[in-house]
Order: structure tokens, then C-alpha cells, then sequence
């Protein structure tokens, strides 16, 4: 049997769970940065291309070194 008394561990299982519902947000929550970072990356690949394109149907390609 525990020595902890019922109550005492019945607050400390709660304050874990809490702890671990934070930790498990956090996570989420980079998870979706990286997303985000992801897709702004794509965009910014697509206007590259959209230029590029641009460029090569008016005759002419901008290189950059």
C-alpha cells in the first residue's frame, strides 16, 4: 500500500496530467511552425519558378551568382 495519502496523490496525478497535456501542446504547436515554415517555403519555390518562367517566355533568364 502507498503512503501517500489518496487525496495527496489524487492532486499530484492531476497536476501530472496537466504537465503532460502542456508538454503534448508544445509539441503540436511546433509541429505546426514547421508546417507553416514548410509551406511558405513552397510558395516562395513556386514564385521562383513563376519568374523563371516569365522570363523564359519573353526571351531572357536573370541569373543571379
Amino acid at each position: 500500500m502507498s503512503s501517500i495519502h489518496p487525496a495527496v496523490a489524487s492532486v499530484l496525478n492531476a497536476r501530472n496530467d496537466a504537465t503532460q497535456q502542456q508538454v503534448q501542446m508544445a509539441v503540436i504547436a511546433k509541429g505546426l511552425d514547421v508546417q507553416e515554415q514548410t509551406g511558405d517555403a513552397i510558395n516562395a519555390m513556386l514564385e521562383q519558378a513563376k519568374q523563371v518562367q516569365t522570363q523564359i517566355a519573353s526571351g531572357h533568364l536573370d541569373v543571379r551568382v
